[in-house]
């Protein structure tokens, strides 16, 4: 059984990032969400003083060269003050770029997502093609010394203002389902790149999404990211760290929502004594805070697995992320509850908390496609006489 018990460097990079997010991160979050601004370059500045961007990319290109549960235990914090800062912490648009990109294009792109001057974009979803990520219709033609990309891609995270965005695109019609997928890098003003309408959403303004048009896209045949039609493999072997990460983000979230609430509790007095001093709050607050430790224990363990290349690491992510989202709507549903018509005011964190845990079972993965793979492998395990578990 794996091991995953936080070492000394890791409980210390855990409080620095916690100082850093608790005194600098919330309120940032509270100035931007009050002006309705992306989130804010002198935040990117900060994060990259404080060490906190790249936290998986090797320290050859800039980063922090951290294995993946010592980016959990900082996404967990960073998260506690700020969810939206942890796409820049640990980007999708990386891992196809250290999986399979060129050196030429990890020391054009990396050093600069790390040190905050280049933002990436990820673009795989589709209006046909989310969770089922395999159908994109999106595609990418040789012709000559180029690459000639024509589709259409929507919620695209930070389109509008990225350097460089991360497109998948078929190249095979063909090819078996997940197969004839490539990935081709698009920089920031290529010719028959458009940026179309932003999709309004009820949290994670600071970050928002976009659709994106690709109109004879034309790129040099250098900007294709490892080999034609493999591209899907690339970010396959992505996922068991992105999802175990993942739910280490939805603990922080659901921790940062009942501890502000059971603050407010022990200072609150209603019928002659605190709020928190009442049975039915003591239990729920019982129930979540074991919620969130099973959470985060969950989430520790499979990026341990992640870390050993274990077999059925992404089966343990996928079940992190289901179950770490539903305490975060859970938790910070609660919160709101414990606070009254308090947690509703603009005033607390706790309504942008509220608003935000709703993406937390949809992006990245929805927990309806992550529960078919996990009931995958235990039908796999009762064919072989075996558990349902990862061992």
């Amino acid at each position: 059984m794996s091991q995953y018990a936080l070492t000394e460097d890791q409980k210390a990079l855990r409080e620095a990032t916690r100082k850093f997010a608790q005194g600098y991160l919330v309120a940032a979050a509270a100035k931007t969400e009050r002006e309705g601004t992306d989130f804010p370059v002198s935040a990117l500045q900060e994060m990259a003083k404080q060490g906190v961007l790249g936290l998986d990319v090797p320290t050859e290109y800039g980063g922090q060269g951290l294995d993946t549960l010592s980016c959990a235990v900082i996404l967990e914090e960073l998260a506690a003050g700020w969810f939206s800062s942890t796409i820049f912490a640990m980007n999708l648009a990386t891992g196809p770029l250290l999986a399979a990109g060129s050196p030429e294009q990890k020391r054009k792109f990396l050093g600069g997502i790390c040190n905050g001057t280049v933002v990436p974009s990820f673009a795989l979803t589709e209006p046909a093609g989310g969770s089922d990520a395999a159908n994109i219709t999106t595609r990418v033609t040789r012709e000559g010394g180029e690459y000639v990309l024509r589709g259409q891609k929507i919620f695209i995270t930070n389109a509008h203002r990225a350097d460089v965005i991360i497109v998948f695109a078929r190249s095979s019609a063909d090819a078996p389902r997940g197969k004839g997928i490539s990935i081709v890098l698009v920089e920031k003003g290529t010719k028959g790149l458009q940026i179309g309408q932003r999709f309004e959403t009820i949290a994670h303004t600071s970050n928002p999404i976009w659709e994106v048009v690709f109109d004879d896209c034309r790129v040099p045949k250098e900007n294709l990211i490892g080999g034609e039609g493999e591209g899907f493999s690339y970010i396959q072997k992505d996922f068991a760290k992105i999802r175990a990460c993942y739910g280490s983000r939805c603990v922080g979230v659901a921790q940062a929502a009942i501890d502000y609430a059971l603050q407010y509790a022990v200072e609150r007095k209603a019928f002659g004594q605190t709020v928190a001093s009442f049975q039915g709050i003591r239990f729920k607050v019982a129930d979540l805070i074991t919620k969130i430790e099973a959470a985060r224990q969950l989430s520790y363990r499979a990026a341990a697995l992640a870390d050993e290349g274990h077999a059925e690491a992404p089966v343990a992510a996928s079940m992190a992320k289901i179950f770490a989202s539903q305490v975060a709507v859970e938790a910070t549903g609660e919160a709101m509850q414990i606070m009254g018509g308090h947690g509703l005011l603009k005033l607390h964190p706790i309504e942008r908390m509220y608003r935000e845990a709703k993406l937390f079972e949809i992006g990245d993965g929805t927990s309806e496609v992550l529960k078919l793979l996990v009931s995958r492998h235990a039908n796999r395990r009762a064919t072989d006489r075996q558990p349902a578990r990862v061992d």
